[in-house]
């Protein structure tokens, strides 16, 4: 009974553990700033997630700061930690939040949670960095600056140039109207539908653009890239994968599609006319649409004109097997 009785005991301290363990204690800031369409949010935070929304007329900011504490005092003190200033510019909005803490990644203080949620006006311009937290902006009309040193990037569709960067998390975006730059250091890379120029870098995911109607620049050290619909210039090549591209209509120049870990499929409509100049050292070329060829051809290179000619298409493989498809 004695040895019953124990056991009881522990469980519910265990609870109380438990129950400690997750208790937070929450300490908002609310601010709301005039402004007319055309500013600019800046925020510069040492720590924390930023998520922004668009629609109505003013800026509102919340600064949403959890301790995980079940102590007040204790919770005061990691508050004070994080000092949050707000700045109006004219017509723009400078947040800076500066965490007194050492900034290496290894000395975050895991007991202080930090969220910036903010709503602009949809023609607004957003300029956020963080240096611990993800950044998510919602469709705007207006320019977006983005960089964070540890987490993902999530984009709605940005009408103005896009610039963003994260060096430990995956970038995402709907799509754009202007031209776009998007970079990470450890990630994957998913965009929807561009108009503008896009140019897209990882070192260490895949690449995956659904429809890139201006020219495109995807480069990847460690993954595949998948191109749905192309209608511009191509500048893709990978070391790590195979490339998968769709080309609905008449490049307005040359393009060219490389990697050194996979192979190259590229489907080509009907009425798009190339010359085409294909070889893999490690596979066979292989074209399900006529071409003219030129000059002598083996199983591992194909040179010649589809549908009478037009910019060249040069695919290089040093892994795989490279295919022209319908």
């Amino acid at each position: 009974m004695r040895r019953i009785r124990y056991a009881a005991l522990a469980a519910v301290l265990g609870l109380v553990s438990i129950s400690a363990a997750h208790a937070a204690i929450e300490s908002p800031i609310h601010r709301n700033f005039n402004v007319h369409p055309g500013g600019t949010i800046i925020i510069e935070a040492d720590l924390g997630d930023i998520k922004v929304t668009s629609g109505g007329s003013n800026v509102s900011v919340d600064v949403i700061r959890r301790a995980r504490t079940s102590s007040q005092s204790k919770a005061n003190d990691l508050f004070k930690e994080l000092d949050v200033t707000f700045t109006p510019e004219g017509n723009n909005v400078h947040i800076r939040a500066k965490y007194d803490q050492p900034t290496s990644w290894f000395h975050w203080n895991n007991d202080l949670d930090v969220r910036f949620v903010v709503n602009v006006p949809s023609q607004f311009n957003v300029d956020l960095k963080t240096s611990g937290g993800d950044i998510t902006v919602s469709d705007l009309n207006g320019q977006a600056k983005v960089n964070t040193s540890g987490g993902d990037v999530a984009l709605g569709h940005i009408a103005g140039a896009v610039d963003a960067h994260t060096s430990g998390g995956d970038i995402s975006m709907a799509g754009s109207n202007a031209s776009a730059l998007l970079s990470t250091s450890g990630g994957d890379i998913k965009v929807d539908n561009t108009a503008g120029a896009l140019n897209v870098k990882t070192s260490g995911g895949s690449i995956d653009i659904g429809r890139a109607q201006g020219d495109l620049k995807a480069h990847t050290s460690g993954g595949s890239i998948e191109i749905g619909d192309a209608g511009g210039v191509i500048d893709a090549s990978t070391s790590g994968g195979s490339i998968k591209a769709r080309l609905s209509r008449q490049p307005r120049g040359d393009s060219r599609l490389s990697t050194s870990g996979g192979g190259i499929t590229v489907h080509v409509a009907a009425n798009v006319g190339l010359d085409i100049d294909a070889h893999t050292s490690g596979g066979d070329v292989d074209s399900d649409v006529p071409v003219t060829v030129l000059g002598k051809q083996d199983d591992s290179s194909l040179n010649g004109k589809l549908n009478g000619g037009g910019p060249k298409l040069v695919l290089r493989s040093s892994g795989g097997d490279i295919r022209l498809q319908k």
